[in-house]
This record gives structure tokens, sequence and C-alpha cells, in this order.
């Protein structure tokens, strides 16, 4: 059976319409979790149809690949079964590495090892296959396996970490937001997810506090 998150009284999800303002596939997995730590936390992946819609949406997916996924789930395809389970596990371990990398920190080990192991399973899926560009890894999309989606977002995760600026991860200045990104600016003066949102709130909350 698919398994599901239960969350009670909740907003619905936005998994399909997160923004995608990260500048790494990985991070924008990690933003699929809104406001950690604060009241207004919402997770948007909860069950295994959230994860596909957001695929689809971060272009890891087209639109057909995301059909086969989705009617794989309402047959409740054994494959699947642990869809939302992987995904949530990756999503965390990326999350906890990628903080530990905003505050120059040392990642935990356990999450590398996540990573690691997702790794090695969308290896094992994946096909090397030439394109434009050369050689790149391909999954199976008819039929799809979990792989088709956890896979690239591994990967990327393993790409950022292997050969990229470590020191441009950045985790928004904001109050209660947690959102991560990679800070593409030439001095590495980027502080918020968003200037229009978070930026604009912590503006508005130093305006009122200088008008008290």
């Amino acid at each position: 059976m698919v398994s599901k998150v239960e969350v009670p009284d909740e907003a619905p999800s936005r998994a399909g319409s997160l923004a995608l303002i990260a500048g790494a596939l990985a991070l924008d997995f990690a933003n699929t979790s809104s406001g950690r730590g604060g009241p207004t936390h919402l997770d948007h992946l909860r069950e295994p149809a959230h994860v596909v819609a957001w695929a689809e949406h971060a272009g890891v997916v087209d639109a057909g690949t995301a059909q086969r996924c989705a009617a794989r789930l309402r047959a409740a395809d054994p494959s699947f079964g642990k869809l939302l389970q992987d995904a949530l596990a990756l999503r965390e371990a990326i999350y906890g590495v990628a903080t530990a990398l905003a505050g120059t920190r040392t990642p935990p080990q356990r999450d590398l090892a996540t990573i690691k192991a997702a790794c090695a399973r969308a290896i094992a899926a994946a096909e090397l296959a030439p394109g434009p560009e050369g050689y790149r890894w391909r999954w199976p999309t008819d039929p799809p396996v979990p792989e088709t989606i956890l896979g690239p977002v591994a990967l990327s995760t393993a790409g950022l970490l292997r050969g990229g600026d470590l020191s441009r991860v950045k985790q928004c200045a904001g109050e209660q937001c947690g959102w991560l990104f990679f800070d593409l600016t030439k001095n590495k003066s980027r502080r918020w997810c968003e200037m229009s949102v978070c930026g604009n709130r912590a503006k508005a909350r130093r305006f009122a506090r200088r008008a008290k």
C-alpha cells in the first residue's frame, strides 16, 4: 500500500507551484518544506502524488511521464510503495547537508550516507545514453520507476557537492523561512530566498520597530 503522511487541518500542498529559486535542483527539492521551525511550517510532500506533482513542476519529468507515475500510484504498484518515504529521506538528508554547509559546519555523516545510497539506486536504474551535449544518465519513462523522479535529484546533490563552490550554499535569512539557495551573485551577497517575499518582510519588520 502506498504510504501517506497524515497532516490534519493543514493548508493544501503547493508542490506543483512552489517557487523554484534555489539555483540547484537538489536545493529546490529541499525547499518543498516551508517555514521550518515556525508556526507556519508546511510540508508540501504529504502523499506520493505530491512528489510526482513537484517533479513535473520542476522539470524532472514531462507531463506524460508524470501521468504514468500517477497511474502507477493509483494502481498501488508495489514498486512505487516507498516513493514518499524515500523522497522524504532524501529531502531531509539534502537539507541536513546543505544547512550544515550554509553554517560552515561539517555535514552529518548519516545524511551523506543517505545521499550516497540514493545515488547508487539512481545509477543502477539508469542508462548512460548519448545526447546533444554528451552522455547523460537517463531513466525509464514508459513505464517509469521511482528513480525516474528521485534519480535526477540524488545526482544533482552529488554534483553540487563534488563540483560546486560550497561557500555559495546559503540559507535564507528570513525569519522562520529555512529555504536554501545557491548564491550566484558576484560577491556572494544574496541573503534572501526571494527579495519580494522574505526581503520585504524583513524591511517591514525593521520599519515597524523604528516606528515604535
